[in-house]
């Protein structure tokens, strides 16, 4: 799913904005920074900053959505996302192309 062009941009991108949904629908949007980590070709981890809504959200419904943007390529991820110890993590179940 992400492949070595899409990882690329995802660790080029000078920030990366993430996208929660409370249980009552309400989206919580916030620039989480870099990506820490690319675990294989499914999985964006991101390390935790306070966070309080963020991971509210994803304990309540899991949904999640990234964005990574470089210059005239950019890609949007969405999927189930959750927090551990000290990292929010989402596994990616669809990249669109956004540019």
């Amino acid at each position: 799913m992400l492949t070595q062009e899409i990882k690329d941009v995802v660790t080029q991108s000078p920030f990366i904005p993430i996208t929660t949904v409370s249980k009552d629908g309400q989206p919580h949007l916030i620039v989480a920074g870099k990506v820490k980590e690319i675990r294989g070709d499914d999985t964006l981890v991101f390390g935790v900053y306070k966070m309080v809504k963020t991971r509210q959200n994803l304990a309540e419904t899991g949904i999640m959505q990234a964005v990574a943007v470089v210059g005239k390529k950019g890609y949007r991820f969405s999927g189930k996302g959750y927090s551990e110890d000290k990292e929010v993590i989402l596994k990616v179940e669809k990249v669109d192309s956004l540019l």
